[in-house]
């Protein structure tokens, strides 16, 4: 099977349904295609306390699905999953579309999904290349990203097994997302005002725990210093305020 390698962390990024597009300076000839993901031998220097808001954001939320681990984690020399390059795009507004050079394409990465257990000790190229011994029609376990879903008045929301168990745990409590371009629909309309919300079923590989809602609020994060709602800048240089929604839970009554 084909395969393309890319460095950590954006390699399992993208496997894991957080970044939607690839950069890079030359365009695939046959498209839409299917690929292997390597992970490079190395790394970015790119960790969650050093990247701009606008990729943190997606990247908490995902860690809150359980989508993705720690960045500091991911495996390197590994193929880690597949992707459809859907096309190559010169244009984007994706968050993580970058210019100028080595970013002329940008690659519309779906249908993403990692493998159970990464396949490690693999060496990749500089360009698309085969591996032989994986085939396409008999692929590795898959573990596509976790999503959220919305039916009417109820929320269907999966979350890492640590996060799970502390809910678990607490009759009452609340869990908190950050709004961006992508789950908004899910939780507001583009007004920002908070859709009708009662209930919640927060599930966890076979576990689902059936809650009613008893907060559903969007709300501004204040700087602890200036005591003011925290201004970011987007990906096209435009000032953005960061809003979170609070979903607060209360366990259903057996």
């Amino acid at each position: 099977m084909k395969a393309i390698s890319i460095r950590q962390p954006w390699a399992s990024l993208i496997c894991s349904g957080v970044k939607d597009v690839e950069n890079r300076s030359w365009q695939l000839k046959s498209l839409p295609v299917r690929l292997l993901i390597h992970a490079g031998a190395k790394r970015e220097k790119l960790n969650e306390d050093n990247m701009p808001f606008c990729w943190a954001f997606p990247l908490e939320n995902a860690q809150l699905m359980g989508a993705i681990g720690d960045l500091k984690d991911v495996p390197v020399s590994a193929v880690i999953g597949v992707a459809t390059v859907e096309r190559c795009d010169t244009e984007s507004e994706s968050i993580w579309a970058q210019e100028g050079p080595g970013a002329e394409y940008k690659w519309v990465m779906t249908d993403v999904a990692l493998f159970k257990e990464p396949i490690l000790n693999v060496k990749g190229k500089l360009t698309v290349f085969d591996i032989p011994e994986i085939d396409e029609n008999n692929l590795p376990e898959l573990i596509t990203p976790p999503r959220i879903v919305r039916d009417n008045d109820h929320l269907t929301i999966p979350l890492a097994e640590e996060v799970f168990d502390q809910v678990s745990k607490n009759s009452i409590g609340s869990v908190e997302f950050n709004l961006d371009d992508a789950n908004l629909h899910l939780f507001a309309n583009d007004d920002l005002e908070e859709l009708e919300t009662a209930t919640v079923t927060f599930t966890c590989g076979d576990k689902a725990l059936s809650c009613d809602v008893d907060i559903y609020e969007i709300y501004m994060p204040k700087d602890e210093e200036t005591d003011e709602p925290v201004e970011y800048e987007g990906p096209q240089g435009q000032e953005l305020t960061w809003y979170k929604i609070e979903i607060g839970y209360a366990h259903k009554k057996a």
